[in-house]
């Protein structure tokens, strides 16, 4: 395709004259993340652009940016008209050039705004950048700075987890938090769809885990996953097993329950709930294998698939019969934690086979007859069960999803929780290899844990728990591109107080993109923890 040149042009309604013209106008920074380097050519002059843009696309596969940006222009109240036709001489011209790194891409303007980048994904991440930059002077002059930008994040990864097994959010609202994603240059979204509460995964070959009035169609879910891709954003699916698995032992008992008749005490020291499938069974790992499949086919475009594996009550197996037998047919030995390692194991060749990269939460400790795989993802958050500089002196990769600051908690599902969100200025201070947790049983806790720079974190996700569907977007639309912008660039490029000032601007520009006003009353000085008893207290660092 990159042979073939193919020349569209776009007309848009903007302003009055016919070709670009420079006019006196002081520009404004307004980018969010900061750009590796950006070069004013001029601190006084400004384009303006002409009444019909010509847009020249060197694919016709960049045509969805082009249409997401008019349909966001008009959201800035910037009225346009579109129609194709060829044309050499341009306005802004969108160029895949495979020179550049993937994610990196380059703007710069003279009597046009030429964009070019690595990846159609490079191409819309500058378009966003376009975003910030235009300014509206008076009612009719569209405004852009003569400049030169050339961008490129440092963290591969950049996360977003949106809980919806606890919290139904609508599909409305998941669209909005991804051009809020995209606005801020994301490339990732997972979706944590099943857990004790609810089973969000619509699966043709087991219907009876959907839960009702509280699950997605699969119409709904391709739709949003070719949504997410034309923005940029990839959407990981996450189905957590071994743990958090009540739903399957609800509806399908005689495949996933252990058999037991005493439950025992859960991680926590309360009475433990059956919510951990039977990992001792082949049936169960059969069931997971077509479930699996399900979930691929859905969400086609993620190279990864999160199966969760934290938090697990693996003690409570002990006794179950399916368990006891295939510990002693692996040789596992007696401890029933080896089966939980094991299970890893299994999980890792089944969806390799499926051509993904697993995923799981921190949860299986350094300690271990059975070697945990080195090619999976660990997304380590807690600090409790393996730590994060153990992990990788082990050799593993990892996604920093710290507690401290990275966690947005709701008010948890039962109300008995304490909303846990930390404020921009705290966001600031953290960087990419650094952990820290409010929870004292948790070596983070005391201090953080500050490791050296290394290839082995590839990213960071934030990570928004128990959230109502109307709380997502004010709790995150200040949080994530605080977060954003300290992975993007993990060296400072700003202090924080010119930072939040530049956000200020760039939350207003969001505002009409998503058509959400809404802010968190939480969100600057308040850092809301208990004390370990339940007890409310406002931290102040």
């Amino acid at each position: 395709m990159k042979n073939s040149i193919i020349t569209f042009l776009i007309i848009l309604i903007l302003g009055c004259n016919q070709t670009p013209v420079q006019i006196s106008h002081t520009p404004q920074n307004k980018i969010i993340p900061t750009p590796k380097e950006i070069n004013y050519l001029s601190n006084k002059m400004s384009l303006k652009l002409p009444r019909d843009i010509k847009i020249y696309l060197s694919e016709d596969s960049l045509m969805p940016i082009a249409t997401i940006f008019m349909d966001q222009l008009n959201l800035l109240g910037i009225e346009y008209s579109l129609s194709y036709d060829i044309a050499t001489n341009s306005t802004i011209s969108l160029v895949l050039d495979d020179t550049l790194e993937v994610e990196e891409h380059r703007i710069s303007t003279d009597q046009n705004i030429i964009i070019s980048g690595g990846s159609y994904n490079a191409i819309s991440a500058a378009m966003t950048s376009v975003l910030h930059l235009l300014e509206k002077n008076g009612e009719d002059d569209v405004l852009f700075p003569l400049v030169k930008i050339r961008d490129f994040p440092d963290a591969s990864y950049r996360g977003l987890m949106i809980d919806l097994a606890r919290r139904w959010h609508t599909i409305e609202t998941l669209k909005k938090l991804i051009d809020l994603s995209a606005f801020y240059k994301l490339n990732y979204m997972q979706l944590h769809l099943t857990d004790d509460q609810s089973f969000t995964f619509p699966s043709k070959a087991y219907p009876k885990l959907a839960t009702k009035d509280r699950h997605y169609s699969k119409e709904e879910l391709v739709d949003l996953v070719d949504y997410s891709k034309l923005r940029g954003i990839t959407l990981i699916p996450e189905i957590d097993i071994p743990g958090h698995s009540k739903k399957f032992i609800e509806t399908y008992p005689e495949i996933f329950s252990p058999k037991l008749k005493d439950w025992g005490k859960n991680m926590w020291g309360g009475d433990a709930i059956n919510n951990v499938i039977n990992i001792g069974s082949e049936e169960v790992y059969a069931a997971i294998d077509v479930l699996l499949d399900e979930v691929i086919e859905v969400f086609h475009t993620s190279p990864y698939l999160h199966i969760g594996a934290d938090e697990a009550t693996i003690d409570n197996l002990e006794g179950d019969p399916l368990a006891e037998a295939m510990m002693k047919k692996e040789n596992l030995g007696g401890d029933v934690h080896e089966l939980y390692r094991h299970f890893i194991v299994r999980m890792n060749e089944m969806v390799k086979s499926k051509n993904k990269i697993m995923c799981i939460w921190e949860g299986f400790k350094r300690e271990g007859k059975v070697q945990i795989p080195k090619d999976i993802i660990v997304f380590e958050f807690e600090s409790l069960y393996n730590l994060p500089n153990h992990l990788v002196e082990d050799g593993y990769t990892l996604v920093n999803t710290s507690w401290v600051p990275l966690y947005v908690v709701g008010t948890g599902i039962e109300g008995g929780w304490i909303t846990r969100k930390w404020e921009p200025k705290k966001i600031y201070s953290w960087n990419m290899w650094q952990w820290e947790n409010f929870y004292h049983k948790s070596p983070a806790s005391k201090k953080p844990i500050q490791l050296d720079k290394t290839p082995q974190v590839i990213g960071a996700q934030m990570c928004a728990w128990e959230q109502t569907d109307e709380g997502e977007i004010p709790s995150l639309r200040k949080r994530v591109p605080t977060f954003v912008e300290r992975i993007w660039n993990t060296d400072y490029k700003l202090p924080f107080e010119e930072f939040y000032s530049k956000l200020d601007k760039s939350d207003h520009r969001l505002t009409a993109i998503i058509k959400n006003s809404e802010q968190d009353s939480l969100l600057v000085g308040y850092n809301i923890l208990d004390d370990g008893n339940g007890v409310p207290i406002r931290s102040k660092d």
